[in-house]
């Protein structure tokens, strides 16, 4: 294994093979295609098979194989081809039990026991399936029956096999599943896998860069450290030279703990290299995980080899006094006197101590000073200010002509210089101590609790403090500081003191107190959002799934739908003479004074439309429409009798209703042909006839509506109570005498409306318990769905608004930087040529204040450069948001220093005029 120094830098890694996540999203959502598309085509098919007739000859109601093939032509069809075989007689055991019906597929018998009409229960046994039991199936035998008898009531002939029919193949020969309910989910759920998929993907690949992007930068710091370890333990060795045996000890082994360190990581990069490259032997390779934690271990390792090499070698330079001392001493002293500066603030209020830390202040830049006047050889271009220096100060050496001797005295006045630096310290901790007790009261930490959140506030601010100063330079800070002895075992020295007073300050500002403490105990716990984002969207799917699949159980009834029929009746003709109707007894007003009068057409319509401003969930027909109004003499077609039950009724026997409307179809037909279809014997589509029974005082009763449109599917209103035709309201007397007859008819238009929008319901062949399941899981992984998008779609825009609003932050920090610049020169003025004419240093105290600031400035200016300089794509994240929180915070505290500057100095001068 080659040595660390002649390691190049890291390599970069293999590319990784392609992973299989897309090819799996893509796969899922191509899953849902295909599924959308099934269940689109399932949704939206049509039938388009023939369904063949077998009709026995001399049956009833016009019904033979001509007429039924007639009305079938068009409109008979299934989505699988099925032969219907119509009989009169009563099917024999071995047909609808054993299902023997020959070559037919269904047997339909359309003949009744006269005893038992099927009013109220449809025989099920008069429906035969091929090869099956009807009590295997008995709901849709007696469907298939009940569609029958429902059009046979209404009038129709043919069109009643038609009917039963088609109500079989829907409820027999469908085998596809037509509910969107079903197929929207099923297409659903591959496509919410797929986003789950490729988010989890993006996931990873984002940590893999990320983790990929970590690793670069752990290597480039560790290459760095190897090109820069011979440089390093060149430094240590010149400044062991000249230290006594413990430091030279302490800095030989803290080289000795770099250079093992930089070979340990040299030979862990290789080990993960191999392994993230899938180049190690499969017994030597790291689990996930483990190549996880190892991954990030490495990364700590290389920054803490970072900061141990920065630490050693400032250690170095200061110890042994060479040039770099000056900036690395200005670096520590610059977080504390700004601290110091915001403290003395608040001078008024505490004037003993504020004039204790101005004196600290100034023997502390004048140590800074010190070393700025002596770092150099020969004079130094400060030696006019540095009339009062200290014996021991490094500017006294300068011109020796032995360069050990010189040397040895650097290190011994360096030494000397720490031990001053440490006692100015010592005692600012010590005045910004008794500060604090004189800031706090039992209100502003009342107990141990605040206590703690009282140091760690302290400690945040600190180190924020420290992050704004040094570029987030705070770790190097803190063992630089332990490196050179400093502190006495406290991280941050007198500057964790002067901000505990700044802390102090502002909760007594506010009143006091920081945020009370929720209670221990009595109190609801917070919900977390995890909960509310998985539980909500649980409990409202559970409730959508009962709701669909309540639903779908019911399906083929929908009693409670909106109604959507826009179309006005389109004809009206009247059969018969009005006349015979008894005209209504004091007419309303505004209303046709004769019944005649009344079957108007206009009038009609009107008299519908107006109802509908009164009934929200009314609506017009749904097709167009010609009525034929028969008014015809009671005795002439039926037997009748009054009702036992109700006197407002009249009792007609059934079979005697069906002759009669025979009759009434054929006597309408000869005086208008146009109202039935030649070839069928039934009312043509499109047209309705509706008899109007006259009874013998002159009161009427409404049959049934005859009309084109035949009853289909299940439980369709058209036919569905036959007590509507054969136990009619009678009407024309009593209360409502003066309603016309035309307000009726439009009356039981609305009726037949509502029936025709009812009719040809289909029902869904799926089980109500998948569509539960299959409607649960789709409405919750959807409602996850978009609340992920959603919260992305947040976050990215809260980021994206964050990031324009920090470059806006920083576009102003250059414009502040700016104005501090352009009032450099006058800064100088104050702060040297001013302030330091009356300092108690000789001026040299101002000089080094001066030359802090002014190094801050282009340390604040340097760090707004890079961060402009940063690619665009890097000009985001927490990171970068940091760094211009670190500038920001810099910057302000750089323009309060300087209008303090002026204050004084203006302060000053005017003092000196005026006296």
């Amino acid at each position: 294994m080659p040595g660390p120094s002649q390691r190049p830098p890291g390599r970069p890694l293999r590319r990784r093979p392609p992973s299989r996540f897309p090819f799996l999203a893509v796969s899922l959502a191509g899953v849902s295609v295909v599924l959308g598309a099934i269940g689109l085509q399932q949704v939206t098919a049509q039938p388009t098979e023939r369904i063949t007739f077998v009709v026995e000859e001399g049956l009833p109601h016009g019904i033979t194989q001509e007429s039924v093939e007639a009305a079938a032509e068009g409109i008979a069809l299934s989505h699988e081809p099925f032969t219907l075989h119509v009989v009169e007689r009563e099917l024999e055991w071995d047909e609808y039990s054993n299902g023997e019906t020959g070559d037919a597929d269904i047997m339909l018998s359309i003949g009744n026991d006269p005893e038992d009409p099927d009013l109220a229960l449809h025989d099920a046994t008069r429906v035969a399936f091929a090869g099956e039991d009807y009590g295997d199936d008995y709901s849709t035998a007696a469907t298939i029956r009940e569609t029958f008898v429902n059009n046979r009531t209404l009038g129709h002939g043919p069109h009643a096999i038609i009917g039963a029919a088609l109500t079989a193949a829907d409820l027999k020969f469908d085998p596809g599943v037509r509910t969107p309910l079903l197929w929207a989910p099923l297409a659903a759920l591959p496509m919410f896998a797929a986003i789950l998929v490729m988010y989890r993907w993006m996931g990873r690949r984002r940590d893999e860069r990320a983790r990929y992007r970590a690793f670069g930068e752990a290597q480039l710091r560790l290459a760095r450290a190897v090109l820069e370890l011979e440089t390093l333990q060149l430094r240590v060795e010149v400044a062991g030279a000249q230290l006594d045996r413990t430091l030279q000890a302490r800095l030989q082994n803290d080289g000795k703990r770099v250079r093992g360190l930089t070979r340990d990581l040299a030979r862990t990069e290789q080990s993960l290299v191999a392994d993230l490259d899938r180049t190690s032997p499969p017994l030597k390779a790291r689990s996930a995980e483990q190549l996880e934690a190892d991954l990030q271990q490495f990364a700590a390792d290389t920054l803490d080899l970072q900061r141990r090499a920065d630490v050693l070698a400032q250690a170095a330079e200061v110890r042994s006094g060479h040039a770099g001392s000056r900036s690395i001493l200005d670096r520590l002293a610059l977080p504390l006197l700004q601290s110091i500066d915001e403290v003395l603030a608040h001078h008024d209020r505490y004037p003993a101590e504020a004039r204790a830390l101005v004196a600290h202040r100034a023997r502390l830049l004048a140590i800074a000073q010190e070393v700025a006047a002596g770092v150099v050889t020969g004079t130094s271009p400060d030696r006019e200010h540095d009339d009062g220096a200290h014996p021991g100060a490094p500017g006294a050496t300068s011109g020796g002509p032995d360069a050990d001797a010189q040397a040895a005295g650097l290190v011994t006045n360096h030494g000397r210089l720490l031990e001053r630096w440490n006692a100015v310290e010592k005692d600012i901790r010590a005045t910004a101590a008794r500060m604090s007790r004189r800031v706090a009261s039992p209100k502003t930490v009342p107990n141990a609790t605040h206590v703690r959140t009282m140091n760690e506030a302290v400690d945040k601010r600190s180190r924020a403090r420290v992050s704004a100063a040094t570029a987030g330079a705070t770790d190097s800070f803190t063992g630089l500081r332990a490196a050179l002895g400093l502190g006495h075992g406290i991280d941050l020295g007198p500057l964790q003191a002067t901000e505990r007073v700044l802390e102090l300050i502002d909760r007594r500002e506010t009143d006091g107190q920081p945020a009370p403490l929720p209670p221990v105990t009595g109190s609801m716990p917070a919900i977390p959002s995890g909960l509310v984002v998985l539980v909500l969207p649980l409990m409202f799917s559970l409730g959508a799934g009962f709701v669909v699949s309540a639903q779908i159980e019911d399906s083929h009834i929908q009693y409670g739908r909106t109604l959507t029929g826009d179309r006005p009746l389109a004809d009206l003709q009247v059969y018969g003479d009005p006349a015979a109707v008894a005209g209504p007894v004091e007419p309303r007003e505004a209303d046709p004074q004769t019944q005649a009068d009344s079957l108007d057409l206009e009038y009609i319509r009107e008299r519908m439309a107006k109802s509908l401003e009164f009934n929200e969930e009314g609506a017009l027909l749904p097709a167009d429409v010609e009525l034929t109004v028969a008014i015809l003499p009671a005795e002439q077609y039926i037997d009748y009798g009054p009702d036992p039950e109700y006197d407002h009724r009249i009792a007609i026997d059934y079979w005697d209703l069906l002759e009669a409307q025979q009759e009434v179809k054929q006597d309408v037909a000869a005086e208008f042909p146009e109202v039935l279809d030649p070839r069928t014997g039934d009312v043509a589509l499109g047209q309705a006839i509706l008899p109007v029974w006259i009874l013998e005082d002159g009161t009427y009763a409404f049959d049934n509506f005859l009309t084109g449109e035949f009853s289909v599917g299940v439980s369709s209103r058209m036919g569905a109570y036959s007590f509507t035709g054969t136990k009619p309201t009678v009407h024309g007397a009593g209360d409502m005498a003066d309603v016309s007859l035309g307000w009726r008819v439009a009356y039981e238009l609305e009726d037949l409306g509502r029936a025709m929008e009812y009719n040809r319901l289909t029902v869904d062949n799926v089980s109500p318990a998948a569509v539960f399941w299959a409607v649960f899981l789709s409405a919750w992984t959807g409602i996850l769905t978009v609340i992920m998008l959603g919260l992305a779609v947040i976050e990215a825009g809260r980021r994206r608004v964050g990031t324009a609003t920090v470059r806006r932050q920083l576009s102003g920090l250059r414009t502040d930087l700016e104005q501090l610049a352009l009032g450099l020169d006058l800064s100088r003025l104050d702060m040297v040529a001013v302030l330091g004419l009356d300092s108690a240093t000789g001026g040299r105290a101002e000089q080094a204040d001066q030359r802090l600031y002014e190094s801050a400035l282009v340390t604040a200016w340097r760090e707004v450069d890079a961060l402009e300089r940063l690619p665009r794509r890097e000009q985001r994240g927490e990171a970068w948001e940091a760094r211009v929180n670190h500038v920001r915070r810099l910057v302000t505290t750089l323009a309060t220093q300087q209008a303090d500057v002026a204050r004084r100095a203006d302060e000053l001068l005017r003092s000196q005029r005026f006296g």
